[in-house]
């Protein structure tokens, strides 16, 4: 049997009232579908509601409860739970500020369980095999072992890769993709084996949607403790309160979680094999490139011939594609000095001294006459 503490008596009155409950779970924690939030109950209560206050202590105890035994394996966590619920019973009075109720509540917990070496700068692992009234005094390791030929195979595949601490979440990342994405496909594989376990082995789970719900999708990294830091840690655990069901569903899977920590399922953890299309691989600089040669085309007019030694030479490279080679047109030649051209300088030269000859002529002449 399973004894757990409310934070207050059955009176309304600050203290403890031990509880004792049975096998059941749903007997051990709150059934409420009540909307309230803590911060309105200790209002109410700050103003005179006994029942409020009553109700509001109820919840911590259960939050308190489902905080520990994911934190802790076995019964080892009972001892800081209940030190902690002690403390919030007689501290309760001191919170005058609604908003602080929270983040004083968590740290009289965590403060309890740093001190047992379970507090969040620790991260103490926590794989064991610990037999509960939940379990019904049943090894939860081979529970598990005989539901998971039930369960989908890349749902079991994704459970089992997440609880291994040598498998990082890259590779969770890989083998969930196809079925949603992380952490979804963790929660999907999380209620599978729930509900396997409830049908064929009667373990009374509470909460075994058939349908996942995402919002509910970060639990399943805070049980795999695939949460970055101490503080992501922290603050999922606070918002933990906000939801009864939350801290129930946590709770009544706890031994479970333990054991999948301790390995239960690794022998059915398999990574992703790489993926089959490999990347091109680059062509080396010092091999020449595989191209198609054209078909070299006949120039439309050839041009002249250069003089043997003149050619342009035209180094090809590895890397350049075989092209056709550009026709070439050789420079002008400057035209060879031709005869006709300096006789025609000499016989304008003579007709210049014979006209220069007849002038003078002309000249003498006409003084003579004159």
């Amino acid at each position: 049997m399973d004894t757990r503490w409310a934070c207050y008596d059955s009176a309304g009155s600050v203290g403890l009232n031990p509880i004792t409950y049975g096998p059941s779970i749903e007997k051990q924690m709150t059934d409420t579908t009540s909307s309230t939030t803590v911060i309105q109950l200790f209002r109410k209560w700050r103003s005179g509601d006994e029942a409020a206050g009553q109700e509001m202590a109820q919840r911590f105890s259960d939050w308190y409860y489902a905080i520990s035994t994911i934190r802790v394996p076995g019964t080892v966590g009972r001892p800081p739970m209940e030190s902690a619920c002690q403390q919030f019973a007689q501290g309760i009075v001191t919170v005058t500020r609604p908003r602080a109720l929270v983040d004083w509540a968590h740290e009289i917990l965590e403060k309890e369980l740093r001190t047992s070496g379970y507090g969040l700068d620790a991260m103490t692992p926590t794989g064991s095999d610990h037999p509960n009234a939940m379990t019904r005094n049943r090894s939860p390791s081979e529970l598990l072992e005989s539901v998971a030929a039930s369960v989908p195979a890349d749902l079991l595949n994704v459970l089992a890769l997440a609880y291994d601490s040598e498998t990082s979440l890259a590779t969770v990342d890989a083998a969930a993709e196809a079925l949603g994405g992380t952490p979804f496909a963790m929660l999907q594989a999380r209620y599978a084996i729930k509900r396997a376990l409830r049908t064929s082995q009667d373990v009374p789970f509470a909460v075994a949607p058939d349908e996942a719900d995402m919002d509910r999708a970060p639990i399943s990294l805070y049980e795999a403790n695939r949460l970055a830091s101490g503080k992501e840690i922290g603050d999922l655990e606070k918002w933990l309160l906000s939801d009864i069901d939350l801290c129930k569903d946590i709770a009544e899977f706890s031994a479970f979680v333990h054991a999948l920590r301790g390995g239960a399922l690794s022998q059915y953890a398999t990574a992703p094999a790489a993926t089959s299309e490999a990347p091109p691989r680059p062509t080396p600089n010092n091999a020449p490139t595989r191209t198609t040669q054209p078909t070299p085309q006949a120039p439309a007019s050839a041009p002249d011939p250069l003089p043997a030694g003149n050619e342009p030479k035209v180094q090809k490279t590895p890397q350049q594609e075989a092209t056709p080679e550009p026709d070439i047109q050789p420079p002008a030649a400057a035209p060879p000095p031709a005869k006709t051209g300096a006789m025609r300088a000499t016989l304008v030269t003579v007709a210049t001294v014979v006209a220069m000859v007849v002038l003078l002529a002309m000249i003498i002449v006409f003084v003579l006459r004159g």
